[in-house]
C-alpha cells in the first residue's frame, strides 16, 4: 500500500511538473496574486490547477511548486517551478527553474535556470541564465548566454561578455572578459587579463597573460609565460654563453616588453653533465631606436639524465645592442646554483658557500653573451 503510494506520488510529481515546464512562458501570466501559497507538489497545493497563473509572496512545498511568480520567498524540498519574474529568494533541494527575469537569490542543491538575473545564482552542479548582473557560483558549471558579472565554478564558465570568472579548469568569454582566472585555460576574444595554469588564449589583450605553459594573442604586450606566441610580439631564435660554459640555442617569444626564455644546448666543460636546459622570464626596457636593457631571470639544469645535476638559477642584466634583425646581447649575472654534495664543484669563485647535509649551495657572479636573430 505505502509502495503504491509512493509510485503514485512520484508519477504525479514527474507529470505534472513536467507538463507545466511545456507551457509557452510568454502566454502564462499572472491573473491572480496570493500572499502565501502552500503545497505538496503541483496541483497539491492552495492554489490548485491554477498555480501557473497565480503569483505569490510566501510559497512553501514539500516536494514542487509551480507560480507564475514570486516577490518574497519560495522553498521547495525538490523543485521550483517560477513561469514569469522572481524577486527575493528561492531555495530548492534539486533545481529552480524561473523563465522570467530575477531580482533576487537562487539556491539548489543542482541547477537553477534564469532569464535576466540581478542577484546571485549558487548551484550544486549548474547555473544557467541569459544574463546575469551579480555572480554565479556553481560546483561544475555557469553558463551565461549574454553577459555575466562574476562567475566561480569548479569547471568551467562561459559567457558572451564576462567582468570576472573564475573556474577549476577552463573559462571561456566569447567576446570580451575583464579578469579570468583557471586553473587549466582561459579563452577570450579580448581581455583586460589572463591567468591560467597552461594556456591563455585572446585576441586582443590590454593588460597582462600569465600561464604556467603558454599565452597565445593576436595582441598583448604583456605576456607571462615560457612560450608566448603573439601575432604582434616579438620572436628571437638566439645562441648563448655563459660563464660556466653553457651553450645554448633558445627560443625567445613575447610581447613588446616581457618575454619567455625556451632552450637547450651542451656545456663541453661538464662530461659529467652534459646536457644543458633552460627556461625563464624577460623584461626589455629600451633606451633608445638601438639599445636596450633585458632583464631576466633562469632556471638551468645541467645532467647527464642519470644520478648528476646541477640546478642554476640566474637574474641577468644585459645590454643589448640592435642591428635590424640581428640582436647583441652581453652583461652580468647574479647565480645561485644547487647540486648534490660530493660532486664536482659548480664553480670556483663563488662568493658564499652553504654546505647542507647532501647538497651544496653556493652564490656567484658570472656573465652571458649571445647573439639573437629575429624570427
Amino acid at each position: 500500500m505505502l509502495t503504491n503510494f509512493k509510485s503514485l506520488l512520484f508519477q504525479s510529481l514527474v507529470a505534472g511538473v513536467t507538463g507545466i515546464t511545456l507551457l509557452n512562458p510568454v502566454a502564462v501570466q499572472a491573473q491572480e496574486h496570493q500572499r502565501a501559497h502552500f503545497g505538496l507538489v503541483y496541483p497539491i497545493s492552495t492554489n490548485g490547477i491554477r498555480a501557473a497563473q497565480i503569483s505569490n509572496t510566501v510559497s512553501l512545498h514539500v516536494l514542487a511548486g509551480v507560480s507564475a511568480g514570486e516577490d518574497g520567498a519560495a522553498i521547495s524540498g525538490l523543485a521550483t517551478i517560477i513561469k514569469g519574474s522572481q524577486r527575493g529568494v528561492v531555495i530548492s533541494g534539486l533545481c529552480t527553474l524561473i523563465s522570467g527575469d530575477v531580482s533576487g537569490v537562487q539556491i539548489s542543491g543542482l541547477v537553477n535556470t534564469a532569464g535576466s538575473g540581478n542577484g546571485a545564482q549558487v548551484a550544486g552542479l549548474v547555473n544557467t541564465a541569459r544574463s546575469q548582473d551579480g555572480v554565479q557560483v556553481a560546483g561544475l558549471t555557469n553558463i551565461a548566454s549574454v553577459n555575466a558579472t562574476a562567475q566561480i565554478a569548479g569547471l568551467v564558465n562561459t559567457a558572451q561578455t564576462a567582468t570576472v570568472q573564475i573556474a577549476g579548469i577552463s573559462n571561456l568569454s566569447a567576446k570580451s572578459s575583464n579578469v579570468q582566472i583557471a586553473g587549466l585555460v582561459n579563452t577570450s576574444a579580448n581581455s583586460n587579463g589572463q591567468i591560467a595554469g597552461l594556456v591563455n588564449i585572446a585576441g586582443k589583450v590590454k593588460g597582462v597573460q600569465i600561464a604556467g605553459l603558454v599565452n597565445i594573442a593576436a595582441e598583448s604586450d604583456c605576456p607571462i609565460g615560457i612560450l608566448n606566441l603573439v601575432k604582434n610580439g616579438e620572436k628571437q631564435l638566439g645562441v648563448t654563453v655563459d660563464e660556466a660554459g653553457n651553450a645554448v640555442l633558445a627560443l625567445r617569444t613575447g610581447g613588446k616588453r616581457t618575454y619567455g626564455i625556451l632552450g637547450a644546448g651542451m656545456n663541453m666543460r661538464m662530461p659529467d653533465a652534459p646536457y644543458t636546459m633552460e627556461a625563464g622570464l624577460g623584461l626589455r626596457v629600451p633606451l633608445s631606436k638601438a639599445l636596450r636593457l633585458n632583464f631576466e631571470v633562469s632556471n638551468t639544469a645541467n645532467t647527464n639524465f642519470k644520478e648528476i645535476s646541477y640546478y642554476k638559477s640566474s637574474f641577468r642584466a644585459l645590454l643589448g645592442l640592435q642591428l635590424g634583425r640581428v640582436e647583441l646581447v652581453a652583461g652580468p649575472t647574479f647565480n645561485y646554483v644547487n647540486y648534490i654534495s660530493g660532486q664536482e664543484s659548480y664553480t670556483s669563485h663563488s662568493l658564499w658557500d652553504f654546505y647542507g647535509k647532501e647538497s651544496t649551495n653556493s652564490l656567484f657572479i658570472g656573465g652571458f653573451a649571445g647573439v639573437h636573430i629575429r624570427i
